[in-house]
């Protein structure tokens, strides 16, 4: 079954609303908070699972230890942190083994679009892409996805007012910038007053024209990158098809002098648990990511110039760090 509709947001939305859903979902520490807010909306609890220092993603032993001894639980949503190409089809299915019940998500929202997933195949249940803001193929409107077909979905009528979600992103990004429990109010900030396209078709078509550009910017982009930066720094290509990332000593330093230059760079994604619950994880993984990541721009928001001009920037910040300026 192919779903389509104005963000993946609200794909996930109409999903949690059409399942019947008894138990928790456990989610990826490190998760974009719009989806948390998407499972309050949908009256739908979650738990959080730290990450993986090895793949970025939910942590695989930690995963299955709490599904083996946690039966409250009705799904896991599995994140491709940054649009890593890493396969986790042997986790999806050790997790049927325990329970074949458990309803797997397969976001993957930051990844390359990918129109011919075949979900029938998978042991995930529904795979789900956005070309939302920010995203792989960035139309600021629009997601996709594909659900086995012996589940139902319904696509609800869900009203929307852009002044909401104006309200609800100025207070997500507050609970972010000062690290306290988020202030979530249910209102109709889910979903978009725009149609760019009328139907799957005509979008598919749209997004599959802009693939291959931009994985050619991208790679000229991240050769700049790769070739100028020190190799010790670099996450690693597995992790540089949405950005291009580096783990880097005083981050919050970096991003300043990046943005006195003229240009942005981004820091994604902490842990969130703090803005959901009163009990956050110590030490976590997630945490310890985020405290020196920087995502690097090799969209068309950049050109070869300021891809070169960041790593100037970059390496002078690693030197003034370990000479102690």
């Amino acid at each position: 079954m192919i779903l389509f509709d104005v963000r993946a947001s609200s794909i996930l939305y109409n999903l949690l609303c059409s399942l019947d859903i008894k138990k928790k979902f456990l989610l990826p520490l490190n998760v974009c908070p719009i989806v948390p807010t998407t499972f309050i909306k949908a009256n739908v609890s979650f738990e959080f699972i730290d990450i993986s220092l090895d793949t970025l993603c939910m942590d695989e032993n930690l995963l299955i230890e709490k599904l083996s001894r946690d039966e409250n639980i009705s799904g896991v949503l599995f994140v491709k942190t940054f649009g890593t190409q890493f396969d986790a089809s042997k986790i999806f299915k050790k997790i049927k083994e325990i329970n074949s019940e458990i309803f797997i998500i397969d976001d993957c929202c930051l990844k390359i679009p990918d129109f011919d997933y075949d979900i029938e195949n998978s042991s995930a249940d529904m795979a789900l892409f956005s070309t939302g803001y920010s995203k792989y193929i960035d139309m600021g409107w629009g997601g996709f996805g594909f659900l086995k077909d012996k589940y139902k979905y319904e696509k609800l009528k869900v009203i929307f007012k852009k002044e909401d979600l104006e309200n609800f992103t100025k207070s997500v990004q507050v609970s972010i910038d000062t690290n306290t429990k988020l202030r979530y109010v249910d209102n109709l900030w889910l979903g978009d007053e725009r149609v760019l396209y009328k139907n799957y078709e005509e979008y598919k078509q749209n997004i599959s024209e802009k693939i291959n550009p931009m994985i050619n910017h991208k790679k000229i982009l991240n050769t700049i990158y790769e070739s100028n930066l020190p190799k010790n720094i670099q996450l690693g290509s597995e992790y540089n098809n949405w950005r291009f990332s580096i783990l880097v000593n005083d981050k919050k330093e970096l991003l300043s002098k990046i943005s006195d230059n003229n240009l942005f760079a981004s820091s994604h994604y902490k842990e969130v648990d703090y803005m959901f619950k009163n009990d956050s994880l110590e030490n976590s993984n997630a945490k310890a990511i985020h405290f020196k990541i920087v995502n690097l721009f090799n969209d068309f928001r950049f050109d070869e110039e300021k891809a070169k001009k960041v790593t100037e920037i970059v390496n002078k910040h690693i030197d003034e760090v370990k000479n102690g300026y």
